[in-house]
């Protein structure tokens, strides 16, 4: 009677215990900078410490949503020597505060609870995002790539790049002098981030039934 009692209540929690442990927690630090008016074109212009918090929900062996917060910061300074801009301040140096939900797609099966395959994975990622830099709430769209790596059960490892494009031209303190429309695709400013990543799957450890013990 006892092993039936504990059959039926372990199977009632079959649903809960599988949902808590597609779920993830963990941490990243890398480097955040900028791109836009003040550097039109170079990757890592300027890089300063940047670190952050994620959640991630394992859907299957190649798709993930996540929720990440970020905080870092941005900063440049115009060279006139490079290229002319009218009007502009010398530098400037800002905070970034910023939350995302986004999607992972992995190419390759992934499970950081199977010990001999699916343990590394390239993925592209993708979603939404808002950011506050000091002060301006500023909406945008992250898009990047990584790579994941399970060393031993539920643990995962990864190196990540995000690009994040704005819909703000004013990250810098400068904006565009021209009697044109602005381009929303063109004319915005960009930050991005790269680093690496450390998560944990979690674990339903349960009640043990008595019939077990």
């Amino acid at each position: 009677m006892r092993n039936i009692v504990c059959t039926l209540l372990l199977a009632s929690l079959v649903f809960n215990i599988q949902a808590q442990e597609r779920n993830e927690i963990g941490f990243s630090l890398g480097t955040s900078y900028y791109m836009g008016d003040y550097n039109p074109n170079t990757h890592f212009y300027q890089p300063s410490p940047a670190g952050g918090v994620l959640f991630r929900r394992n859907l299957s062996d190649f798709y993930s949503i996540r929720l990440s917060g970020l905080y870092g910061f941005v900063k440049g300074n115009h060279n006139r020597e490079n290229f002319y801009l009218p009007g502009e301040t010398p530098a400037f140096s800002k905070s970034i505060l910023e939350v995302e939900a986004m999607i992972e797609i992995g190419f390759l099966p992934f499970n950081s609870e199977i010990s001999r395959y699916r343990k590394f994975s390239p993925y592209v990622l993708t979603g939404i995002g808002a950011a506050i830099i000091s002060k301006d709430f500023i909406p945008h769209i992250p898009m990047g790539i990584g790579v994941k790596y399970s060393p031993v059960n539920r643990w995962t490892i990864g190196l990540e790049w995000r690009l994040h494009k704005t819909f703000n031209d004013n990250i810098d303190g400068y904006s565009n002098v021209t009697i044109k429309p602005r381009s929303i695709i063109h004319n915005n400013d960009w930050f991005a981030y790269a680093g690496f990543l450390v998560s944990f799957r979690l674990v339903n450890k349960g009640a043990l039934c008595p019939a077990y013990e």
